[in-house]
């Protein structure tokens, strides 16, 4: 068989099932528009985007997108670019810009959570959505139409392989998200129907993570945001040009969903398309740490509000009641890297002992080894109960003095059920964005995004390097 006889058949196999899971998918991203979006799922993806910027800010003074930063001039050879890689305003494609820029937003660990599908969207579709709509020019309504296809495609995909999915070893930011970057860059790109499955099928090849990090709290963790981003843009491009992908990459006996899970709900990817908005099942995260250590902080901070005396030399013991997954996850009292400590249980509620409600991201190595934080993280405890909400907890805290205090918390502040305003979510932008010494511009950045109807991508990427300059 020659190529073009090779390139002819896998053409045909591909219009072979013409009203599959994917191609309802991608006809999906490829018809909608900012018309058929209701009102309150646009603010909350304003929202969600703001906080995403916020965190893409404050992760600039941070080591990983600085790393990221260093690497991708090395790819670059020094020649400029269409698109900002905010760290140091250097020019570059939308596609290392993605990378980087993803790595950066992600670093910071208090982005958006996703609970069903258990990922971070924004470090994989913002960090996408920001460099190639400043690239294209792209009107503010086209931004927000594509940040939504985007929260739709990875969030579905999670609702029908999470747990298992997860629980075979996979990231679901590093996976979901270099589908729900594809479905955003291609909604930005206008491709059709038929190119979006393309760029899907692409997707399918490239989509990775592993959750290997926690063993030893390695950086791999932050790269998937930035490698997912990248591979959205680069699936979407490739598509745009000519290069095909499975049509069925999502239900096929080979697909991505029958790889990554042994167990799995196909028709959660298409139930409601249009109907039901993933960004508006898309949570806020209010304090430092990851998906599971954050109803533990919440609990904690509420407790350490209403005691009489709530320093750490005066706390006996910290008892978290959870699921057995929680401490499977997220039971490290001797965490050695900072991403070991976010990922620690014990170390995010010694964190809130210490310094209350940690909103930002500048937790840096003397808090890793902060005396009195190790301390406390020693008197923290598990209680294992499979009886528990996976994300929930109740912790218990004994006071020194024979007293004792305890909160249960499923649904933490900034949960969609407890969601953050407009005035709350930029309240916690500018606590993000303060350090930057930059309130004015910040505030700009904060004025366009609500009004981003009014403006587009390059305008918005101009003010948010501006913050930095």
């Amino acid at each position: 068989m020659n190529a073009s006889t090779l390139n002819t058949a896998t053409l045909n196999t591909a219009t072979l099932n013409p009203t599959g899971i994917t191609r309802q998918v991608a006809g999906y991203v490829a018809a909608t528009r900012h018309a058929d979006l209701p009102a309150a799922t646009v603010l909350t993806t304003k929202r969600l985007l703001l906080d995403g910027i916020g965190c893409l800010l404050a992760g600039t003074r941070g080591a990983p997108g600085a790393i990221a930063a260093r690497a991708t001039d090395h790819l670059l050879g020094g020649t400029a670019g269409h698109s900002t890689i905010f760290y140091n305003g250097k020019r570059s494609s939308a596609r290392d810009a993605a990378f980087v820029n993803g790595i950066t937003l992600y670093s910071v660990g208090v982005n958006d959570i996703h609970k069903a599908s258990g990922s971070h969207p924004g470090g994989a579709i913002i960090s996408a959505l920001l460099g190639t709509s400043e690239w294209l020019g792209t009107p503010g309504a086209d931004m927000l139409t594509a940040m939504v296809a985007g929260y739709d495609v990875m969030g579905r995909l999670g609702r029908a392989t999470i747990p298992s999915h997860r629980e075979r070893g996979f990231h679901p930011t590093g996976t979901f998200g270099t589908f729900g970057s594809t479905a955003a860059i291609a909604r930005l790109l206008n491709l059709d129907q038929d190119r979006t499955s393309d760029a899907f099928g692409i997707a399918g090849s490239q989509a990775a993570g592993l959750k290997a990090y926690v063993a030893d709290g390695s950086l791999t963790m932050i790269f998937h945001a930035g490698r997912a981003a990248q591979n959205g843009v680069e699936a979407a491009l490739l598509a745009q040009a000519g290069f095909s992908g499975p049509h069925s990459v999502f239900e096929d006996e080979r697909g991505f969903v029958r790889a990554t899970s042994d167990e799995y709900r196909m028709e959660e990817i298409s139930a409601a398309l249009g109907q039901r908005f993933e960004v508006d099942d898309t949570s806020f995260r209010p304090y430092y740490g990851c998906t599971l250590t954050i109803t533990g902080s919440g609990s904690t901070a509420a407790i350490l509000k209403r005691a009489p005396n709530p320093q750490p030399e005066n706390i006996e013991s910290i008892t978290v009641r959870c699921h057995p997954i929680v401490v499977e996850e997220v039971g490290n009292n001797a965490p050695q890297t900072l991403l070991a400590a976010r990922l620690s249980m014990e170390f995010n509620l010694a964190l809130v002992v210490m310094r209350g409600d940690v909103l930002v991201g500048d937790v840096d190595d003397s808090d890793l080894w902060n005396p009195t934080l190790r301390s406390l993280m020693g008197r923290v405890k598990f209680d294992t109960d499979t009886s528990m909400p996976r994300y929930g907890t109740v912790v218990t805290i004994r006071f020194k003095d024979g007293s004792s205090d305890s909160v249960g918390m499923d649904s933490p502040k900034g949960d969609p059920g407890n969601p953050l305003s407009w005035d709350e979510t930029r309240h916690k932008f500018e606590k993000l964005v303060a350090p930057l010494g930059a309130a004015a511009r910040a505030a700009h950045v904060a004025d366009l995004v609500l009004d981003l109807e009014q403006t587009n991508g390059t305008v918005l990427a101009a003010a948010i390097n501006a913050v930095l300059r």
